[in-house]
């Protein structure tokens, strides 16, 4: 072929070109008649139809010339083989490649650097995890010394108190010395097994780990390290731990004796005090006596342990001493009583019961009979009460209350008892209480009103007197001078009361 070519064969090349593209990529029906080579004449039918159809007329020769050449493989490119051609396309590519290798390098380099920052971070939670465990076993071992400080304090507690009330349990003598001889058991006890404790008698405080420049030691050993130092740490800790109830156990005992100690101190001391106020106190023989059996049942309770029979014994020397003060005071208000009633002028059968009132409560003015004397000291108050005042007695004229009364009686002039109500009233007019026998019942009744018994013509006449006005005019039935316990009647009774209708 020559360097250049006329317009006419460069046409023609071209269409022998696109016969040969038709024939390999554009038809593959085409491309199979060619590929097989045996209906040629069919093959160039078809690609006439195929040309005219574009509007093209190619030559037989053309045709011909495009089968050749798709037989012959001509127009087809292969590229070149061997180290020069991969080098030459590595070339061609090398904007893509760099940029690639650019791309690689950044992630590996962004691989390394997290794998860095990943073995770093890994490395500070491994530090911070063995941080937190040796904190964890330390705060352990503080709590374990905090628990062993509290249990030695509430020992030293006891023992402080032991101190302060030895004193006091020797000036009893030897009556508590078997109690304080128990306390002082209980307390050695206890120390022995205090000192017990790992450190505690020497005073060393319990190893704790260390953590420095990465690595884990023991404080009580430098050269356990790891898992060594901490395991030496925890047994350390449980073996004190162990000790440590062993000697609280103890404990309780201590501080029971203590309690009893302290108890039967007090109870002592309170003994002699009672007993000492009871020697003092003007008792009576029998008192006497009983004081003597409270305070040697009191001494022996106490060396017997027997804090209450102990306690019984120091409240009877106090129940003697406060009837002794008790009973001088009722004395002496039974003089002062006797006084006073003397002093109003009674005499006769009054002055008689007011002395028979006095010689009870002075008959039951004793220890064992305290209880009694009070009510008859005020039984004779009540007396001088009434020995003091001036009485009216009034017949009762009030609306809805009784005036008088009756009952049925046998032994009564024609079967019925009267009666007519009255009241003591003093001098302000205001009713006063008498000691008053009732007659239907023997008892001695404390009252302002009571019922007098009339003969049946005083009955009437003051029946009749209201019933004209509705009005006692004249309602005045005695009186009671000072000096007097007995009422005086101006009108006719038969004597005796009742106090109730």
């Amino acid at each position: 072929m020559s360097a250049t070519m006329a317009p006419g064969e460069l046409q023609d090349a071209l269409l022998t070109m696109d016969v040969v593209d038709q024939l390999r990529y554009r038809n593959a029906e085409m491309k199979a008649l060619a590929d097989s080579g045996h209906d040629r004449a069919g093959l160039k039918r078809r690609l006439q139809e195929l040309y005219r159809s574009q509007g093209i007329e190619v030559t037989d020769e053309i045709l011909e010339a495009g089968i050749d050449a798709q037989r012959e493989q001509r127009y087809l490119y292969v590229a070149p083989e061997g180290f020069k051609a991969w080098l030459a396309r590595r070339w061609i590519d090398r904007r893509r490649l760099l940029a690639w290798a650019a791309a690689l390098a950044a992630a590996l380099l962004l691989i390394t650097v997290l794998a860095l920052v990943a073995r770093s971070v890994g490395a500070m939670a491994q530090e911070d995890a063995r941080q937190k465990n040796v904190r964890a076993l330390n705060d352990k071992v503080d709590a374990q010394e905090r628990a062993v400080a509290a249990a030695r304090g509430l020992l030293g507690k006891q023992e402080q108190l032991l101190q302060g009330v030895l004193p006091r349990a020797a000036a009893s003598g030897d009556r508590l010395q078997a109690q304080v001889d128990s306390v002082q058991t209980a307390l050695a006890d206890a120390r022995r097994r205090f000192e017990a404790i790992p450190g505690q008698a020497t005073g060393t405080p319990l190893p704790v780990l260390v953590r420095k420049d990465e690595v884990t030691r023991s404080s009580g050993d430098d050269a356990l390290t790891g898992a060594q130092a901490a395991a030496s740490v925890e047994q350390q800790r449980l073996d004190a731990e162990l000790a440590l109830n062993h000697a609280r156990e103890a404990l309780p005992t201590v501080i029971e004796r203590m309690t009893t100690l302290l108890a039967a101190v007090d109870s002592s001391e309170q003994l002699e005090s009672s007993n000492s106020a009871a020697k003092v106190a003007a008792l009576s023989d029998e008192a006497e006596r009983a004081r003597q059996r409270a305070y040697t049942a009191g001494d022996a309770a106490l060396r017997a342990g027997d804090s209450a029979a102990a306690g019984q014994a120091v409240a009877t020397l106090k129940g003697l001493v406060g009837s002794a003060a008790k009973l001088a005071g009722l004395r002496e208000q039974l003089a002062q009583l006797k006084a006073d009633g003397l002093a109003t002028g009674v005499a006769g059968e009054d002055r008689q019961r007011f002395e028979r009132a006095l010689d009870r409560a002075a008959t039951l003015a004793r220890v064992d009979t305290l209880d009694q004397a009070e009510p008859a000291l005020q039984d004779v108050a009540r007396l001088v009460a009434v020995l003091s005042d001036t009485l009216s007695y009034r017949i009762v004229n009030r609306d809805n209350e009784r005036t008088g009364v009756w009952r049925y009686s046998e032994k009564a002039n024609g079967g019925r008892n009267y009666y007519l109500v009255v009241e003591a009233l003093d001098e302000a007019g205001s009713a006063t209480l008498m000691t008053v026998r009732n007659e239907e019942t023997g008892v001695e009744e404390l009252t302002s009103l009571f019922a007098v018994r009339v003969p049946k013509s005083t009955y009437d006449r003051v029946a009749a007197d209201k019933q004209d006005n509705g009005i006692i005019e004249d309602d005045l039935i005695g009186s009671k001078p000072r000096g007097s316990l007995s009422p005086r009647f101006r009108m006719p009774t038969i004597g005796g009361y009742i106090t109730e209708w």
